[in-house]
């Protein structure tokens, strides 16, 4: 998902610059840098998207200290998982001006109780949990990579997008 954000971002023509756990180059963005960059970062970033998994060092990762480091005026993004972003101190954020507007995709719970603030919030877009969904190629490439790793399996070779419990993904 963070390289299909990034390409778009290309083909918008930004500048686009990756945090990944790794720190190690990938296309299409401009830089990719390490966890301990994304402090440095935010603060020059026009727009944050989040698309991580939820792990223990990815927990609480945009809490309140981070949100009060983006640009004055940033706007926000998050597919990745709910508890990877305090929802508390972004309608905060929000409310004083100092993020211009966010879309999050995941809340917890979820769903969203009618009584969640999160409702009221000024310039936030709530998706109902599907923004990795497209009806064109979604479904299709799942297929494609379930069978491909059946087929793997029955020929003893190695299977793709293998599950890591070190990782937490």
């Amino acid at each position: 998902m963070g390289g299909a954000i990034g390409q778009a971002g290309k083909e918008l023509g930004l500048r686009v610059t990756g945090i990944r756990r790794s720190g190690h180059a990938a296309t299409p963005f401009d830089a990719v840098l390490g966890p301990d960059d994304l402090d440095a970062c935010l603060p020059d970033a026009d727009f944050v998207a989040l698309a991580t998994p939820l792990t223990p060092e990815t927990l609480d990762l945009m809490d309140a200290r981070r949100l009060g480091l983006m640009k004055q005026g940033a706007g926000l993004l998050n597919m990745s998982r709910a508890q990877v972003l305090d929802h508390r101190a972004l309608a905060a954020m929000l409310s004083k001006g100092h993020i211009s507007g966010a879309i999050i995709d995941v809340v917890e719970p979820e769903p969203l109780p009618a009584d969640s603030p999160l409702w009221e919030t000024p310039n936030l877009v709530i998706t109902p949990h599907i923004s990795s969904d497209d009806s064109r190629s979604y479904i299709p490439r799942t297929l494609d990579l379930l069978f491909d790793n059946i087929a793997r399996e029955r020929e003893g070779q190695p299977l793709r997008n293998v599950v890591d419990p070190t990782l937490g993904y």
